[in-house]
C-alpha cells in the first residue's frame, strides 16, 4: 500500500511538474505588434496641441487655444490621409509604416492682434507626425505667416474617439 501511495505521488508531483513547466514556457515570446492599416485610422481624433507662444508687439499669440479638440481623419488611398480640422482641410502622406508628413499647405485660424484687431488669417503648416497604433498618434508641426516671419511650433497628440 506504502508503495502505491509513493508511486501515486511521484505520478502527481511529476504531472504538476508538466504543468507548471508547460505554462511558463510560452512567456519569452515576442508579441509582434499589429501592423500599421491606413483603414483603420478613420475616424474622430482627440486633438491635444502644445504650442509655443509667439509674442507680436505687446500682444502674445496662444495658437494651441485656437486650434480644434477634435479632428477627422478619413482615407480613400493606402498612401493618402485627409484631416479635416474645422474649417482647414489637411493632406498627409502616410508611409506602411503609418509615419506621415504634412506637406506646406494654408490653414485658416483666428488670430486675436490686440491693437491690430481680431480676424481669420491664412497662416502656413508643414509637419510630421506618427501613428503609434489604431488608436494613438502624435505630430509635430510648424505654423508660419511669411509677411510676419512668424514661426509657432506645436507637439500634438492624437487619441482616438470610439
Amino acid at each position: 500500500m506504502k508503495k502505491l501511495n509513493l508511486n501515486s505521488l511521484a505520478i502527481l508531483t511529476i504531472l504538476v511538474g508538466l504543468v507548471l513547466y508547460s505554462c511558463s514556457s510560452g512567456g519569452n515570446r515576442d508579441i509582434a505588434p499589429e501592423p500599421f492599416n491606413i483603414n483603420n485610422v478613420s475616424g474622430d481624433w482627440l486633438f491635444d496641441s502644445e504650442c509655443d507662444e509667439y509674442v507680436f508687439g505687446v500682444d502674445t499669440i496662444y495658437l494651441a487655444e485656437q486650434l480644434p479638440d477634435t479632428i477627422t481623419i478619413n482615407s480613400d488611398t493606402d498612401s493618402t490621409i485627409f484631416i479635416d480640422a474645422g474649417a482647414n482641410n489637411l493632406v498627409a502622406n502616410v508611409d506602411s509604416n503609418g509615419n506621415f508628413t504634412i506637406d506646406y499647405q494654408s490653414f485658416r485660424a483666428y488670430l486675436d492682434l490686440g491693437f491690430l484687431g481680431a480676424d481669420t488669417a491664412t497662416i502656413y503648416l508643414n509637419g510630421t507626425g506618427s501613428f503609434s497604433s489604431n488608436y494613438g498618434a502624435s505630430m509635430d508641426l510648424t505654423f508660419s505667416e511669411p509677411l510676419l516671419s512668424a514661426q509657432i511650433d506645436c507637439t500634438i497628440g492624437l487619441r482616438k474617439l470610439e
